[in-house]
């Protein structure tokens, strides 16, 4: 899982994560999120530091800011309190106990290289029954898989996603005609792009 597998795979799994709630309650989280100071108001203080650490595996901070410093936690906090349904929210933290204890002893407890490596495995559980169509994905690598969608769609919204990560030009510039690729845009994807070839 490297941040250029994100960054293609970005569109496909945005839209799969909003495909049930509207994509204003989407902005309304994302908004509520960005208070600072805010404690979490669906997980509880444990679960909510579980989902960060989670998250800040799967984009962690480089040279770029990672989904901690994008406030992505409260992000999927708030999605989890104001847009997903009862039922979508006792499946997430059904998928998030199973998880906790997938790894021998809490998730919390284990050493970063254990956690990585425990999220790596379930992730690539996850994405092999996806892609071979089989099911019976098991509630942990379920975990693994929803915690991924909420992280990449809060990290891609938020500032720092779209400015440091992506391109971004609040209104572009002048048309520049036949210029070097490595002049138009340093390999990165534009911030408003509408679709990202898989």
């Amino acid at each position: 899982m490297n941040r250029r597998e994100w960054l293609k795979c970005f569109s496909a799994l945005a839209v799969g994560a909003v495909t049930a709630p509207s994509l204003l309650a989407v902005f309304d989280a994302y908004a509520a999120a960005q208070t600072p100071g805010t404690s979490p108001q669906f997980f509880s203080q444990a679960q909510s530091s579980l989902v960060a650490a989670v998250a800040d595996i799967m984009i962690p901070r480089t040279d770029t800011p990672g989904a901690l410093d994008a406030g992505v936690p409260g992000f999927i906090d708030q999605m989890f309190q104001n847009v997903y349904t009862k039922a979508e929210q006792e499946r997430y933290l059904h998928a998030l106990a199973a998880f906790d204890k997938a790894g021998g002893k809490p998730f919390l407890q284990l050493e970063n290289a254990q956690r990585k490596a425990l999220v790596t495995r379930l992730h690539h559980e996850a994405t092999t029954k996806a892609k071979a169509k089989e099911p019976g994905t098991s509630p942990e690598a379920e975990f693994v898989l929803m915690t991924k969608k909420l992280t990449m769609l809060g990290f891609f919204m938020s500032e720092p996603g779209c400015t440091q990560v992506l391109q971004y030009a609040a209104v572009p510039g002048a048309y520049h005609a036949d210029v070097p690729l490595s002049q138009a845009g340093n390999g990165k994807a534009w911030a408003v792009e509408t679709e990202l070839k898989l």
